[in-house]
């Protein structure tokens, strides 16, 4: 009864200590609970070890009656609590609420009240009994502790037999619910449960009275309301129960829950809410806030960020290895979002840690089940604090613990393991999978991840002969996703500052996670002569992890036999910058525009290429893809560029299905300048009602004519390349000696002789070698593979970039390297060149994640009488003339090669170099 409530949120006295062994003074701060105290000390950041907590609190003499509780919200994660001197109680676990009956410990006055809380380190001499490893910690091992108390405390005053919880189980097709309220002592005394339920307008359907008997810990009921309402994201229709306690015809206990009347199952593949088809369209949520880490802000906070996943278009939150405060799920419960949650972590699976896992998810089942948003739960993520792949001991107890989840919560879906290669299923009632690549750069790899995962993939389930598949089980990619860095300065906090964990990450990705310095590093790189300034780049890395994201999403949505997905992630966290939104809850660029592709129903164009010559038909293949709703019948599909329009009419379309309409092809439109064109597609209704839209942006390049420096006299020592400038129209050189221009794959001394003595050389590198002479040998230039390395941007994006001035205007995206340039993107990058060369040599490069590691795609320098321009852009792979993109760019370095530096510029770079 929250009238018996006092808050002990708010200040208290704090001490921090390494271990037990303190030697010398320790300082006594200010902290605020509830929040971590990594969230408040600069000093903390990424410290656990012990915190003493104490506060004094004032209590008239009146107020102590019945009997007092102490309750916390959760602490992490070892709590052992004192009142006035004493011991009261201890509590192991960091995610869920304890409390301890102190009602003897208290006295009228001033009462002090102690809370030590050991949060562990993964050294077993200072915490043997409870290693970090050993604990459940969920993501803590990604962005850092969080230690001590991170969830509100308070004292209650309740009966000492009071009503602890109530769990129900509604059936949506009868109305009835299945019930039962538990007691914190056995029942004293003769007692009456008076049941009252009011539906989703507040009406009262419900008022029932129940005789329970003396001693008993709980009380099993049932009712059943009549004309149900279901609850589900577009009506999220809640019932509320109240239980009174009755002795003596007076009130002496009282508990509020809400619940909801929905069903969640799978058939033949697919998900169906209440009955109805389901396409899941989620994002991972780490549940972390800007300046709490994992202490919600608020529950305006949560409105707020619920309200843009909705806008977004999503229907489910994948609220990830983490027992989230319940206020997070009254807030699904009431907006309309469905919650895929999920056990935290340990680090290691030991019979002590096992049966932590297992007391923690029972915990979390009893605590949160009565929430109707909450539809799947998951056990393990991505095979950590487990060994499936190699320990068949592991495989047998993950499949006992799904077996013992499904009986004890059959409202739910359960996932065994949520892979990531090289772990996979056991038993699952989903065959959801993680997979990462970058885009544009590896959608060939995307397509084929999809291709597979839609033919239901062996390498989705244990390949020892220990797995339980039924064949039926929904597919979808539980984790894909692509970096969009976010503006520093909208992340600053009130003071204007920094957010301190710009300062964490480091320790990850060989450093690209390392937030500080990010602006500098833009200036120092000379990023703002490509993109003018940050913002500008900012806004052009949001756009393309929008285009990323679109054609994922499009590529699996093409799939008859994908059930759904769940996009990395909601917001960004920390150091990881692959959010929707950014740590603060800003929206993308894109925000308005996602919908298009997360949606119900979706247009899907598969392009061929995204570059053409004026003129071309653009080919696509279309489908629709209608996942759930209403059954679509005469509409029509309009495809549409430069003002003309195709219309195609639609067969009937019942969810969930795919209707694969083939190819298709759009005439071009005439152009004498390069430019950007948008092909639309609408649905619309007979009405002409708009349902679904989606778009295609693509190059189209005017017709090519005669290259400018046709004359030069061109020689490449591989016949292939002789070919392709003969028929691109350059003259060709009979002999290398006799040659103005050289075009290789490589060099070797003769070829750097002849460029010394003045001749110009393209050098289109293909496999790792070194750049010297061309750059002294201090430098170490070199082109090297970008396979297995960060350059390749799979999980931290690597953004690559062409300068859009001079021979290189004539591009009309960018400045990053986009779709348009698909059949181009780079193999191999060439590592080691300076600031200098930055200024002004490199006119084409790369950064990944917070812009670290930059490297040169494209480079030019003067050599001798000659010149060097090197590019591991891929020029040479299709035929000439196929690609607009390759060809104009074989044109544009050409120029650039035959076309010395001004030489003033030249002067200007040597003078820097000799200072240097």
């Amino acid at each position: 009864m929250h009238d018996n409530r006092i808050s002990l949120d708010g200040t208290w006295e704090f001490l921090h200590v390494a271990d037990d062994r303190l030697s010398g003074p320790a300082e006594v701060r200010q902290i605020v609970v509830p929040s971590p105290w990594q969230a408040q000390f600069s000093d903390l950041r990424m410290r656990a070890g012990i915190g003493i907590y104490r506060r004094t609190i004032e209590i008239a003499e009146e107020w102590l009656h019945d009997t007092i509780w102490l309750r916390f919200g959760a602490v992490f994660h070892n709590s052992r609590v004192f009142i006035n001197g004493e011991q009261v109680g201890t509590n192991e676990g960091g995610f869920l609420p304890f409390s301890f009956d102190v009602t003897s410990f208290l006295k009228p006055g001033p009462n002090e009240i102690k809370v030590r809380v050991d949060s562990p380190t993964d050294n077993p001499a200072e915490f043997p009994d409870s290693p970090f490893a050993e604990i459940p910690f969920g993501k803590q091992s990604w962005y850092g502790p969080l230690s001590g108390i991170w969830q509100s405390v308070y004292l209650e005053r309740r009966i000492t037999d009071h009503m602890s919880r109530v769990r129900l189980v509604p059936n949506r097709e009868t109305g009835r619910v299945t019930s039962g309220v538990f007691f914190a002592r056995p029942l004293t005394s003769a007692t009456q449960i008076r049941i009252e339920v009011r539906g989703p307008s507040g009406e009262v359907v419900l008022d029932e009275m129940h005789e329970t008997q003396v001693g008993v810990t709980s009380m099993p009921f049932e009712f059943t309301v009549a004309d149900v309402k279901s609850w589900s994201p577009d009506e999220p229709n809640l019932y509320e129960v109240r239980l009174e306690l009755i002795r003596d015809d007076e009130v002496k206990d009282e508990i509020t829950d809400r619940f909801g009347f929905r069903t969640i199952e799978t058939r033949n593949g697919k998900f169906y809410l209440n009955g109805e088809p389901l396409y899941l369209r989620a994002a991972l949520d780490q549940d972390y806030y800007p300046d709490t880490i994992c202490t919600v802000p608020s529950v305006e906070f949560l409105e707020d960020q619920f309200r843009k996943a909705k806008e977004l278009g999503l229907n489910c939150l994948r609220c990830h290895i983490k027992a989230a405060d319940p206020r997070y799920y009254d807030v699904a419960d009431r907006m309309g979002m469905l919650i895929w949650t999920e056990l935290p972590n340990g680090g290691m699976a030991t019979d002590r840690s096992r049966g932590r896992k297992e007391k923690l998810l029972k915990g979390i089942v009893d605590r949160d089940v009565n929430h109707p948003s909450i539809i799947i739960w998951t056990i393990i993520n991505e095979n950590w604090g487990v060994d499936l792949v190699n320990d068949a001991d592991h495989r047998d107890w993950l499949k006992r613990t799904f077996a013992w989840l499904k009986a004890y919560d059959p409202m739910r879906l359960v996932v065994d393991n949520s892979p990531l290669a090289p772990s996979f299923h056991v038993e699952s009632d989903i065959a959801d999978y993680h997979f990462y690549a970058a885009y544009p750069d590896h959608r060939d790899q995307w397509d084929q991840f999809v291709d597979e995962l839609s033919n239901r993939a062996s390498w989705l389930y244990s390949p020892h002969g220990d797995a339980v598949i039924t064949g039926r089980e929904p597919l979808m990619c539980s984790e894909f996703g692509n970096w969009g860095l976010p503006y520093p300065k909208d992340l600053r906090d009130a003071k204007g500052e920094e957010p301190w964990w710009f300062e964490t990450g480091h320790d990850w990705g060989e450093g690209v996670m390392y937030a500080h310095g990010v602006e500098n590093r833009f200036s120092d790189w000379s990023l703002d002569r490509v993109f003018g300034d940050l913002r500008r780049f900012v806004i052009a890395a949001q756009w393309q992890q929008f285009r990323a994201l679109k054609y994922e999403i499009e590529a699996m949505r093409r799939k008859p036999n994908l059930a759904g997905y769940v996009i990395t992630e909601l917001h960004d966290c920390h150091w990881e910058s692959n959010g929707l939104l950014d740590m603060r809850r800003n929206t993308r660029v894109f925000h308005e525009l996602f919908h298009i592709v997360n949606s119900d129903t979706v247009i899907v164009p598969k392009w061929e290429r995204a570059s053409y010559w004026s003129g071309e038909k653009a080919g696509l293949h279309l489908s629709i893809a209608h996942g759930a709703g209403p059954v679509l019948e005469d509409c029509q599909l309009e495809i549409s560029i430069c003002g003309e329009t195709q219309r195609l009419p639609l067969p009937r379309i019942e969810a969930p299905h795919v209707l694969d309409l083939g190819r298709v092809e759009v005439p071009l439109p005439e152009m004498s300048e390069p430019d950007l064109r948008r092909i639309s597609f609408d649905i619309r209704s007979s009405d002409g009602r708009l349902i679904s839209h989606n778009h295609f942006d693509l190059a189209i390049h005017p017709k090519r004519g005669r290259p400018v420096y046709s004359r030069e006299l061109v020689w490449a020592p591989d016949e292939d390349i002789r070919e392709r400038f003969r028929a691109l129209g350059y003259t060709p050189a009979r002999a290398l000696e006799e040659s103005t221009m050289i075009v290789s794959r490589t060099h070797n001394k003769a070829i750097v002789d002849h460029v010394r003595q003045g001749a110009k050389l393209l050098l289109l590198p293909e496999e790792d070698m070194s750049l010297y002479p061309f750059f002294p040998h201090w430098q170490a230039v070199k082109v090297q593979a970008r396979a297995g390395t960060l350059w390749s941007g799979d999980w931290a994006s690597s953004f690559g970039w062409l300068r859009r001035s001079g021979h290189f205007a004539r591009f009309p995206s960018g400045p990053l390297l986009d779709e348009t340039m698909d059949r181009v993107l780079p193999d191999h990058v060439i590592s080691g060149c300076n600031l200098l060369d930055f200024q002004a040599r490199v006119f084409a490069g790369l950064v990944v994640g917070w812009i670290h590691k930059p490297v040169a795609l494209g480079v030019e320098r003067s050599y001798g009488r000659g010149r060097l321009v090197a590019s591991t852009l891929r020029l040479l792979r299709d035929e000439p003339m196929a690609d607009p993109t390759a060809t104009t760019l074989l044109d544009a370095l050409t120029e650039l090669a035959v076309e010395s530096r001004s030489p003033r510029l030249e002067e200007a770079v040597r003078a820097a170099e000799a200072a240097a």
